[in-house]
């Protein structure tokens, strides 16, 4: 489920071409593998460090519900000093410059794709400006709020891939592979997706479940757990929502039963008059101008044979005294 991902598509929309997009995705699969290593071989090491003969003591992270910070506590108590300052500021710095670019490029793709593109296409750059201003705020608070919640940087990473698989991969798939679905269609899925996994529940953020699946357990904390797969069965729900609600607007203003002035998000009408705009308008002679058409060039055959079929004609023509005349006549001139 990683192709959803924003990172990977801004990426790939910054390829200069489409060989180039597929040769850096695959790349990035061995990559991810590659750098994954050493912080499964961290995390080894981790776990079968004796802590007690470190500076860290007993119990042992895992013990102290720490094993989400086994980076940082390895780099600080099992590394000379030199090389835990330079590695805790080098996570540190990579950690800002993610943050930063994540609001960034989170607030300019909602005020350029969602705010202009779908509710004010004339917007001003002065307008989108403050549309990211705000949202940058908003994002920014909203990041802060879940990891003040959250238990864990896991969870964090764990809440985003939600969203990503509910949310964004049932709209790429309809983008790529459904035609026909509309604005309409994404924000009816959109909101049912997001609603179904509110519902659900989440243990990290202790949110008790609304709907309870089959399956539903209480732990120790008294927090409900849902072994039911309700997070693909929002994603699926998102998914036909899109489709069957687009369908159904692009039905009702095609064939009249709601009126063009209702389509306040341009999706289905302005989209179907673009598309039928040579059909509906130059029918009419009075648009069509001969003096203003481009010369067609005639198009001669390469073979007389393609062309003609009686080859007495051609027998005549070569015994013609009128030909023969007119071709000595050329070769007199030509001399």
């Amino acid at each position: 489920m990683g192709i959803p991902w924003q990172a990977y598509f801004q990426r790939v929309l910054s390829s200069s071409s489409a060989t180039y997009a597929q040769v850096l995705s695959f790349l990035a699969a061995f990559g991810c593998l590659v750098m994954a290593l050493p912080a499964i071989l961290i995390g080894a090491i981790g776990a079968s460090t004796d802590w007690n003969k470190t500076m860290y003591g007993l119990p042992d992270p895992t013990e102290r519900q720490e094993a989400d910070m086994i980076l940082p506590i390895v780099l600080q108590y099992l590394c000379p000093v030199y090389i835990s300052l330079f590695g805790l500021g080098a996570v540190s710095a990579a950690v800002m410059s993610s943050a930063d670019s994540s609001i960034l490029s989170a607030s300019s793709m909602f005020a350029r794709n969602i705010y202009q593109l779908s509710f004010r296409q004339n917007a001003t750059d002065r307008e989108i400006i403050w549309v990211m201003r705000i949202t940058i705020f908003v994002f920014g608070a909203s990041a802060t709020a879940m990891a003040l919640l959250t238990k864990s940087v896991y969870g964090l990473w764990y809440l985003s891939s939600d969203l990503v698989y509910i949310i964004i991969f049932p709209q790429l798939l309809c983008v790529l592979f459904i035609k026909g679905t509309n604005t309409y269609g994404a924000i009816a899925g959109y909101l049912f997706g997001l609603l179904l996994r509110i519902t659900g529940g989440e243990p990290y953020l202790y949110l008790q479940p609304l709907i309870f699946y089959p399956g539903y357990y209480a732990d120790k904390n008294h927090i409900y757990i849902q072994r039911f797969p309700f997070k693909t069965l929002a994603m699926l729900t998102s998914f036909f929502t899109n489709i069957a609600v687009s369908y159904l607007a692009k039905y009702l203003f095609e064939s009249g039963s709601l009126p063009p002035k209702l389509d306040f998000l341009d999706a289905v009408v302005a989209r179907y008059s673009q598309e039928n705009m040579d059909k509906a308008t130059l029918v009419k002679s009075d648009n069509i101008i001969l003096n203003e058409l481009a010369p067609v060039n005639p198009r001669h055959s390469l073979t007389l044979n393609s062309t003609f079929t009686n080859k007495e004609a051609f027998s005549d023509i070569d015994s013609s005294p009128e030909l023969s005349s007119a071709e000595d006549n050329l070769v007199t001139k030509t001399k």
